[in-house]
């Protein structure tokens, strides 16, 4: 048993885990506040699951409360025990939850950063050349982002967007191998 614990187990990181065990924390709380026996825990009723996730709506963001479910459900898949809950409620408990989330739970919009951000970074790294590079080259690589992506898949043509043929190793000039992403001059040429 503690082999196939430990083979199951593997699938989650470590953080997951530790993530699922402080979840698993918050419903049994909940269950011993309101006397649920063990015996109802696990496999958990559904109606259960529901008051408890609908206990928590409000206080809680709504993707909290998804990873609550998902982490007791890895918890019952981890056990061997049957998930008999109905996906469409518990769906529906979680949209649900999603709109009673506290305003504080949500991050407000923020402004992008534009070029003359990465020039005050700059401005305060004192030339530090490696941290100057990842935001300059985070920015625009996300900037060209369209230029690497077609809206949708149908709209894809490999006569001017690039595949896995249009990548390759390359050295540059101090002979460091690089990828590079392109295609044929006579395929640009042609668009």
């Amino acid at each position: 048993m503690d082999r196939i614990l430990e083979v199951i187990g593997a699938l989650w990181a470590q953080s997951t885990k530790q993530t699922y065990g402080a979840e698993l924390l918050v419903f049994h709380i909940y269950c011993n506040l309101h006397n649920i026996p063990e015996v109802q825990r696990c496999p958990v009723l559904p109606t259960l699951l529901l008051s408890f996730l609908s206990s928590c709506a409000g206080s809680y963001a709504g993707s909290t409360l998804s990873n609550y479910a998902v982490g007791l459900r890895a918890w019952h898949l981890l056990h061997g025990h049957s998930w008999n809950i109905n996906n469409i409620e518990l769906k529906a408990m979680l949209k649900g939850a999603t709109q009673l989330a506290p305003p504080s739970s949500k991050c407000p919009c923020r402004q992008p950063i534009t070029p003359a951000h990465i020039i005050l970074i700059r401005a305060k790294l004192n030339l530090d050349a490696a941290i100057y590079a990842c935001p300059t080259t985070v920015f625009y690589a996300v900037a060209r982002l369209g230029e690497s992506t077609v809206p949708t898949i149908k709209d894809f043509n490999p006569n001017k967007h690039i595949t896995q043929a249009n990548i390759s190793d390359v050295r540059d000039r101090n002979n460091l191998r690089v990828k590079t992403f392109s295609h044929s001059l006579d395929k640009i040429f042609a668009h």
